[in-house]
């Protein structure tokens, strides 16, 4: 039977922090308990999974990074049995090894659940049809959005990566209502719908992006050319389940995250403080349910910003801005950090 509704039941802050509570001890004490990594890393900070009575104290955790997945190469920060291991995803591997992350079954569930809750968000029905233009493969990318269309109920079109011809074909055939893809792509796609004239002969209304950068001016061009109501910037990362972290809603005023589902802290990356809200730094996460390759304060290398104030949409699920590289003044890449200007507060 199909749920009629994939968000959380918590309709209050101090519900959510209770949640993400119980979910941090959980954590802590799995990967604990699970992992050698992690019981040498929090044995090293001098911190027993007893010692977490609040969320103030995921400050006193030890940060863990990149390098960390590198270093535990081929199952990095597994803390499950490799019985209980039924899949694995990798980054792209732009940069030495891939990233390898294990997945449990609960953890595939989970991710489908909250990927079907960014359907949701985006004000999708059951009568769309999704033309899903990702990569498919060690990529977390295609079967993420795949299982979430599937288990929301719309009509999932695995169309992959590329293939113009194809993909315009699908589009009139199939009537797709709904695209999936890189933003990239979606400006590809779109330029070639206006090369063939057929933008009035396809049905196409809503697109979800997300895998890159992409500027305002992108954003637009597409949405003009493709004729589309609504564009949604979708968030996630291999280490953390992978796409489907969070989603625009349809006011566009940033991207609500699922907090029932991880803890997302925003760090002055050269102090490793908290900034305030508001105020662009290192996106951070910790994960309350993943039993496979949990995370305990995971350095993103992502800036970002937590966006104060309630959604004109109502959802309980706070917001953070767009990711970016570069944010005035604030650098975050290889090797390099930099922090300069006006302690990254937007302008």
């Amino acid at each position: 039977m199909i749920k009629t509704t994939f968000m959380p039941e918590i309709k209050s802050a101090e519900e959510l922090a209770a949640l993400q509570l119980e979910g941090l001890q959980w954590t802590v004490a799995h990967a604990y308990q699970g992992s050698d990594f992690y019981r040498a890393k929090l044995d090293e900070a001098g911190i027993k999974p007893g010692d977490v009575k609040s969320l103030d104290d995921l400050r006193r955790l030890p940060l863990t990074t990149a390098d960390d997945l590198r270093a535990g190469y081929p199952f990095p920060l597994r803390a499950v049995p490799f019985e209980k291991i039924v899949r694995i995803h990798a980054s792209t591997g732009t940069t030495g090894k891939r990233k390898i992350l294990s997945y449990t079954q609960k953890d595939i569930d989970d991710w489908a659940h909250f990927f079907a809750r960014c359907y949701e968000m985006a004000e999708l029905t059951r009568e769309d049809r999704v033309q899903i233009c990702v990569g498919y493969g060690l990529w977390t990318a295609g079967v993420g959005f795949q299982r979430g269309c599937e288990l929301f109920g719309a009509m999932a079109i695995p169309a992959g990566p590329g293939n113009l011809e194809m993909q315009c074909q699908l589009l009139l055939d199939l009537e797709s209502t709904v695209m999936c893809c890189t933003a990239s792509m979606g400006l590809l796609l779109a330029e070639e719908v206006r090369r063939r004239g057929i933008k009035n002969r396809i049905k196409l209304k809503k697109m979800i992006y997300g895998s890159e950068r992409s500027s305002e001016a992108m954003r637009t061009r597409i949405k003009d050319l493709l004729g589309l109501e609504h564009m949604f910037d979708i968030p996630g990362l291999t280490e953390l389940y992978g796409p489907g972290a969070g989603l625009e809603c349809v006011h566009h005023q940033g991207m609500h995250y699922w907090a029932d589902y991880y803890i997302l802290e925003v760090l002055d990356p050269a102090s490793l403080e908290p900034v305030e809200e508001g105020r662009t730094g290192e996106m951070v996460v910790t994960t309350l349910r993943k039993e496979g390759a949990p995370l305990l304060r995971y350095r993103t290398r992502d800036l970002t910003r937590l966006i104060p104030g309630s959604c004109p949409c109502g959802s309980i699920l706070p917001r953070h801005d767009r990711i970016c590289e570069e944010t005035h003044g604030l650098r975050l890449g290889g090797n390099r950090r930099e922090w300069a200007v006006n302690g990254g507060k937007r302008s």
